[in-house]
């Protein structure tokens, strides 16, 4: 979908304010441990339980520096909270975002369990419309750094096993990775024009798109300029992280090479940060769960490598074609709101406006739509949609015909 790409990134400053040190309790297990997921637009979602709460629905964030509980959940489970003021750089976003952290904190997910001795509580009911799920909280470097985690998106399954007597045996696909201040970072290659653009990339698993270019990286390489002389689409729309929005364009290239793997025509965001992770100098960008999920991806920190078992030959991927970016509002997540039309789009041309809730599409009650199955019903070319939707106490109702954007 051409909207606000949701793009979390909970990294630098919370690492740091937040030491979290280790107490596993099964961390040393030899047998891996298997915990099922659910796999809403490629991110993944996990059952958890924080100091023995009612099930909370966690995303797996591997560019997160931190577990993370969203701060209204905190304040309704009544979690005991360090108040650290507010803090610049924290996410994707340009702004500032208010920072927490609960002491003495035991996870549990699956049968998995260990304890911090913080993780962070900051406001993610500002991103959770963008995904259309309660964000209850994220589990990132606290997990990631306790075991060798595989991704098995084909399984829909988490596995745990031991840092200790882990042992890979298989024919995937091996690539260094290292990790800086808790966020696992690997190489990848831009191919525009027929000239290419190497550099390092941030695994981060709940991003959507394929991949986020970080502001010095484009500027240095003139790619915006590059975009522009070759004839290439950009639609401008903004990124939303946990520190804010930011702006952000989107355009295909050529290619985007990524463990020895060619993936074509990619859309890949332009961001044009002033803060947070994709303002920083010593990256190119974020490789998103667009391209990940295709492989059962295996991130081995003890090892300093990631590796990759392809079972899904790489797709060219569709965007959104009506130009409406919706956003639900939680924590129900049950209403549907246009929060952005794209100029020169279907949905501008046909008179959809922002703030139009939606009420129906193709005579599909609002109700019975998750906002998942709504951008995947609006990416298939030349196919006709009646859109109902309600402005100022009225049904109004729209037919036009979806098209490529990009």
């Amino acid at each position: 979908m051409i909207n606000a790409r949701c793009a979390l990134l909970i990294a630098g400053p919370l690492l740091f304010y937040v030491a979290s040190i280790a107490i596993a309790q099964n961390a040393t297990t030899k047998k891996p441990i298997e915990i099922p997921f659910r796999l809403v637009e490629n991110v993944v979602w996990l059952q958890v339980r924080v100091n023995n709460s009612r099930p909370l629905n966690f995303m797996l964030d591997t560019a997160a520096g931190a577990d993370a509980v969203n701060r209204r959940v905190a304040d309704e489970l009544k979690l005991p909270l360090v108040e650290m003021g507010t803090r610049a750089n924290v996410g994707a976003g340009d702004g500032v975002t208010r920072m927490a952290f609960v002491p003495n904190v035991q996870t549990s997910v699956g049968e998995a369990n260990y304890v911090s001795s913080a993780i962070g509580a900051i406001p993610l009911d500002s991103v959770s419309g963008g995904f259309g799920e309660a964000f209850d909280g994220a589990l990132g470097y606290d997990l990631l750094r306790r075991w060798v985690v595989t991704i098995d998106y084909q399984r829909r399954k988490l596995v745990l096993h031991s840092n200790a007597t882990f042992e890979y045996e298989g024919s995937g696909r091996i690539i260094p990775l290292r990790v800086s201040a808790g966020v696992p970072i690997t190489s990848g290659t831009l191919v525009l024009n027929g000239e290419e653009y190497s550099g390092d990339f941030i695994i981060d698993a709940p991003f959507r798109g394929s991949v986020t270019l970080a502001t010095p990286f484009i500027a240095g390489n003139a790619l915006l300029d590059a975009m522009r002389s070759s004839g290439r689409r950009l639609l401008e729309t903004e990124l939303r992280g946990v520190g804010g929005t930011s702006k952000n364009a989107i355009g295909r290239v050529s290619a985007f090479r990524f463990a020895g793997i060619t993936f074509e025509s990619p859309i890949v965001g332009f961001a044009n940060a002033t803060g947070g992770a994709l303002a920083r100098r010593d990256i190119a960008g974020t490789i998103g769960a667009e391209i990940l999920h295709h492989f059962r991806v295996t991130l081995d920190y003890p090892h300093d490598r990631l590796i990759l078992e392809e079972f899904e030959a790489p797709n060219v991927p569709e965007a959104d074609m009506s130009g409406i970016t919706w956003e639900s509002q939680p924590p129900a997540h049950n209403v549907l709101t246009a929060v952005r039309v794209q100029d020169n789009s279907p949905a501008a041309e046909a008179g959809v406006k922002v703030g139009d809730v939606l009420v129906s599409l193709n005579d599909r009650p609002a109700a019975e739509i998750r906002k998942w199955q709504l951008s995947e019903a609006l990416k298939h070319p030349g196919e006709e949609v009646k859109l109902v939707v309600k402005r100022e106490e009225k049904d109004v109702s729209f037919r036009f015909v979806l098209r490529r954007l990009i």
